[in-house]
């Protein structure tokens, strides 16, 4: 390839948002090849085959640009002027344009845009003369009030009229302040009680938050609360749900739904022997039986649902209302109806899925069943703070592409480069959002669901927060070797999460953990948004016993990393060697290494003379009370670590066990353990005493 073509690759790529380098997993500067650019610019819609077409596709994206009166998106943060620029063939006279804000409440606000303007600038783009013209104050009127506004303007000229429409996003400056505070962190499906059906349910969830309160504790929490692939072919992992708009049946309370009253079939089902021993049987297990747990829901929620539409009571009335504010939950149900009915296969390869009618008894069990899992959910959280986890992707078949297809690059799929920690790098499996999609599209999607994370959250935890700026992704046949990092807008998509935190009150956590761009954490700064800190993370050799930053949310570890005990004592280089992910040489070198760590942390705590199994408590222990004692403004208890677990939810990189571990003791049995309880009222007391 001659130096003028990869010259022109490479700038095509950086027009369309793709960035042609990266570190690699030696800290070295690895460059994209050829072929991986021109298959990712196919991917963003370039008909390119080879590299030397990209110059003629060069002029065409600056030609469209050029020919753009105004972005498709304008920010304005709050005390900040309205600044865009407009841009206008040079026989049109800008001057006379018409500007048009449409507010979310309906108002207008109409004016003449540039009487008084300023010479424009010049420009020429293959031929054709343009001006731009720059915008930086609105003309007439009181502030710009929040919201997601239109904005019209109207370019009159000698033969026809241009106009454009743009998408004006008015945001709050920063998200809310976060109060000191403290929470705890148990994964939904792991949360046990005596009686859960084999996976906790919205009101193991109220009853934790209940515990949580009297303790002192402010916020409770886990994994991601959206629904996920629990037939066959199972996938239970929540940072690949079904969808980030919708609801998880799976941890519904049938027996405290009102139609369980008046549902005879279903009062016969529940009390039959059958039942009840299959009941026994999940809940007696370790692990997660996803399929069964999902019969044995829906076994009940059909004959409810059916009780609920053959009624005209106002229940029935509160569902519809409910269906009419969410369409999109009604078109989840017309989704999950068509996989039901078709297949998954078959659903994820029709561009369009045929029509259910409401009468139609599948669609209602899953309508019913996102009203009944919206209730229970706010019931649960009521009293007490709430930590949502909003994951990075959705599931590539799931309902999120289907219902904002324009939102999202299918053939294409996300992951991470080869780094230190994955020297193979990670394939996620699930498509990116589309650069340009989503901006034509005023941030439809991102705003829907947002609105659905934050329904209930008081803390909001963004996953993998770079992928606000960029997302490192490969086309769908491809390795993680081969790909390259799609930058998107940070300061519009900052502005939605600002703006829609701002509505509903809640702390913004960003998830800013691995190979993080420059600028990410200075803008989540600005934006007030928290910063998560991890103990194994930074504590070291050198610094064993590192202070927490003002500014973040601390925890020991997280469901990524390895528990406590297996960090302390290198049970984590054992399991990575064992996989082949490790070489005995590495493996030997990193145990020597974690030998001189446990030692330097044992000194810094003042710990000597117990046995191992003593060791890992009081250095448990006092890590956690190090925590509490800190400047982080939120600190987050994970509940297994206080009875001592040392087996992680998920493995990145494997599948066997992730997701489906249950917790080894039951809630009931948590609240009456007290060294348990004694440990979350000494955090509390550690919390309150250093303010």
């Amino acid at each position: 390839m001659s130096t003028s073509d990869a010259t022109d690759l490479n700038e095509l790529a950086r027009l369309c948002g793709l960035q042609s380098s990266y570190l690699g997993a030696d800290g070295s500067l690895r460059r994209a090849d050829p072929q991986v650019l021109v298959a990712l610019l196919r991917v963003l819609g370039e008909s390119l085959d080879a590299p030397h077409e990209a110059r003629g596709l060069i002029h065409d994206r600056r030609r469209r640009v050029a020919q753009q009166v105004i972005e498709p998106v304008i920010v304005v943060r709050d005390g900040q002027p309205l600044t865009f620029a407009l841009n206008a063939p040079a026989h049109l006279d800008a001057r006379a344009a018409w500007f048009t804000v449409t507010f979310e409440d309906g108002s207008v606000r109409r004016t003449k845009l540039l009487a008084d303007a300023e010479a424009p600038e010049h420009f020429v783009v293959a031929g054709e003369t343009f001006h731009r013209y720059h915008v930086s104050s609105l003309p007439g009127g009181d502030p710009l009030p929040y919201g997601y506004h239109s904005l019209l303007v109207d370019l009159p000229g000698a033969a026809r009229a241009t106009s454009s429409v743009t998408s004006l996003i008015v945001s709050a400056p920063r998200c809310p302040r976060a109060p000191r505070g403290w929470g705890v962190f148990m994964p939904q499906h792991a949360l046990r009680s005596a009686s859960d059906w084999g996976v906790g349910s919205y009101s193991d969830l109220a009853e934790l938050g209940k515990w949580v309160r009297s303790l002192g504790g402010d916020m409770m929490g886990g994994l991601p609360l959206y629904p996920t692939f629990d037939e066959s072919p199972i996938d239970p992992s929540p940072y690949r749900p079904v969808s980030r708009l919708a609801y998880n049946e799976l941890f519904i309370d049938p027996t405290r739904t009102p139609e369980l009253a008046t549902s005879q079939v279903a009062r016969d089902l529940l009390a039959s022997t059958p039942f009840q021993r299959r009941l026994e049987t999940v809940r007696a297990a370790s692990f997660v039986d996803y399929e069964e747990v999902a019969r044995l829901h829906r076994q009940i929620l059909e004959p409810l649902a059916a009780t609920l539409f053959s009624s005209n009571s106002p229940r029935r009335a509160a569902f519809e209302g409910f269906m009419v504010r969410h369409p999109e939950l009604m078109a989840y149900a017309q989704f999950r109806t068509a996989i039901d009915t078709l297949g998954r296969d078959v659903v994820a390869k029709s561009p369009v899925i045929p029509e259910f009618a409401p009468s139609d008894p599948t669609w209602r069990y899953h309508a019913y069943g996102q009203w009944v899992a919206s209730e229970q959910l706010s019931a649960a959280v009521a009293g007490v703070g709430f930590y949502a986890d909003l994951p990075v992707g959705s599931h590539p078949e799931g309902f999120d592409p289907y219902w904002s297809p324009r939102s999202f690059l299918t053939s294409a799929k996300c992951g991470s480069p080869p780094d230190p920690f994955f020297e193979g790098g990670q394939d996620w499996g699930f498509p990116p959002p589309h650069p340009e999609g989503i901006r034509e599209d005023g941030y439809h999607y991102l705003r829907a669901m947002l609105e659905r994370a934050l329904h209930c959250a008081s803390v909001l935890r963004i996953d993998h927060v770079m992928g606000l700026q960029r997302l490192y992704i490969m086309a769908e046949d491809a390795d993680p070797e081969h790909g390259a990092y799609l930058t998107y807008r940070p300061d519009e998509m900052h502005a939605v999460v600002s703006l829609e935190a701002h509505r509903h009150g809640a702390v913004v956590v960003g998830e800013d953990l691995g190979t993080v761009p420059e600028g990410v954490r200075e803008r989540m700064a600005e934006d007030r948004m928290l910063r998560s800190w991890v103990f194994e993370l930074e504590s070291t050799i050198e610094d064993p016993l590192p202070e927490p930053t003002t500014g973040v949310l601390a925890t020991l570890a997280t469901h990524d990393i390895p528990r406590f005990a297996s960090f302390l004592w290198g049970h984590d280089i054992d399991d990575t060697e064992s996989r082949g992910e490790l070489s005995p040489e590495k493996a030997k070198r990193r145990r020597v290494q974690r030998a001189k760590y446990r030692e330097a942390l044992f000194s810094a705590l003042h710990l000597s003379a117990l046995s191992n199994s003593e060791l890992t408590d009081a250095a448990r222990r006092r890590c956690l009370e190090h925590l509490a004692q800190s400047t982080a403004l939120l600190v987050q208890v994970d509940l297994e670590e206080l009875w001592g677990e040392d087996q992680p939810q998920n493995r990145p990189g494997t599948v066997e066990g992730n997701w489906r571990r249950r917790a080894r003791i039951t809630l009931e049995e948590a609240r009456g353990d007290e060294a348990v309880v004694s440990l979350l009222r000494l955090i509390d007391a550690l919390r309150k005493d250093a303010v």
